[in-house]
């Protein structure tokens, strides 16, 4: 009787257990990144990938908040297993330490130069040939395997936001800013530089970015079904249905 006692015992725990798991609201932590994630007028997390986590999360059953953090915070915070996970980001050696990423592309990313429409700075494709020139760059973020690994053979001034950079390009104190397309195609229509500021026609790099999950929470099993429903949601369409609210062209998912 008491073996039976111990064993319903057992078993009401593992399964409030799971159904407290279900129930609870995940934390997913981003960054100010527009028009991936941003703090939208009304104070709320909005763009291209919110609307992705959250309708994947919603299709799963499960609540979710989402904070935006300086990026450095993001990390540490699901560094630390304060947050369950973090989007959109690369993978990296270092962070793979900490994090879980998921297997399917969250966001396929573009990384390339942008200089004043008056500059002669011609990219063959080299970043080595513009060692001569001064970088612009967001202090936190990476911009992939290619310029992160010659960055420290390079003449790079570091900024905590890409506006900072886009003033600095204006004013001739930096020569090249380096940005993913998406981020920095969106901050020269909101300043109006478009005028005088345009894109190197030859690519950096392309790269994929993820929902990562933090190895301090053990949440495998949730990566796994969210890899399964944002690729439903890819195949169906609904992907690119959210990408197009906000007049983006993103290529491809690049593994």
């Amino acid at each position: 009787m008491f073996k039976t006692i111990l064993l319903f015992l057992f078993a009401w725990g593992i399964a409030y257990q799971s159904a407290w798991a279900e129930e609870r609201a995940y934390r997913f932590v981003t960054l100010e990144f527009p028009p991936l994630e941003f703090t939208g007028e009304d104070g709320e997390p909005t763009g291209v990938a919110v609307e992705v986590v959250h309708r994947v999360m919603a299709a799963l059953g499960l609540q979710v908040s989402i904070d935006v953090h300086p990026w450095s915070r993001s990390l540490d915070r699901v560094r630390k297993g304060d947050a369950d996970a973090i989007f959109t980001a690369y993978k990296t050696p270092e962070r793979e330490q900490f994090l879980d990423y998921s297997n399917v592309v969250l966001i396929p990313q573009v990384i390339a130069l942008y200089a004043r429409k008056d500059s002669p700075i011609n990219f063959n494709g080299d970043l080595l040939a513009l060692q001569d020139k001064q970088f612009g760059v967001v202090s936190t973020i990476s911009y992939g395997a290619v310029f992160d690994q010659m960055r420290n053979q390079l003449r790079v001034q570091r900024v905590e936001d890409i506006e900072q950079n886009f003033k600095k390009l204006m004013l001739g104190r930096i020569d090249i800013l380096i940005s993913n397309i998406y981020v920095a195609d969106w901050e020269l229509k909101k300043t109006g530089f478009t005028k005088h500021i345009s894109r190197l026609p030859l690519e950096v790099e392309r790269l994929p970015s993820f929902i990562a999950f933090s190895k301090a929470r053990d949440l495998t099993a949730l990566r796994d079904r969210f890899d399964k429903e944002l690729l439903r949601l890819k195949e169906s369409g609904e992907f690119d249905a959210i990408v197009a609210k906000y007049d983006l062209t993103v290529p491809p998912d690049i593994q």
